[in-house]
């Protein structure tokens, strides 16, 4: 990935994080300081559950369920099927790619928590 389109990936995902502060700050209708802090706390948290989940599947813990369900409904469509035609789960790895794009999503969340501890003055 260019260092151009991460830019643009982080600032979308601050743009998202923005956005959804806002969305929990009306829908919280908490109309101070302290309800602006809680809503960037929120989306915070928000952005780093999703962080750890894209963080996950670079990793790819979540590969070997993946491919266990494909070949439990491959089995269970077709009984016939065998390793030579459905093929193993090291080429299932190997054809798989994934980016790294946990990074912009912790930088959000850390940019949300940033704000809310600014706002709060602390």
């Amino acid at each position: 990935m260019g260092k151009q389109y991460q830019i643009q990936c982080c600032i979308r995902n601050l743009v998202y994080a923005a956005v959804a502060a806002a969305v929990v700050f009306v829908i919280r209708r908490q109309w101070n300081l302290i309800g602006i802090s809680d809503a960037c706390a929120l989306s915070g948290i928000v952005f780093l559950i999703v962080g750890l989940f894209r963080r996950a599947r670079y990793m790819r813990f979540y590969d070997l369920c993946i491919y266990g369900a494909m070949r439990f409904k491959s089995l269970r469509t077709n009984p016939g099927v065998s390793d030579k035609t459905f093929g193993s789960y090291g080429e299932f790895v190997e054809k798989r790619r994934y980016e790294r794009n946990y990074t912009e999503s912790f930088i959000a969340a850390a940019s949300m928590f940033i704000c809310s501890l600014a706002i709060l003055g602390i």
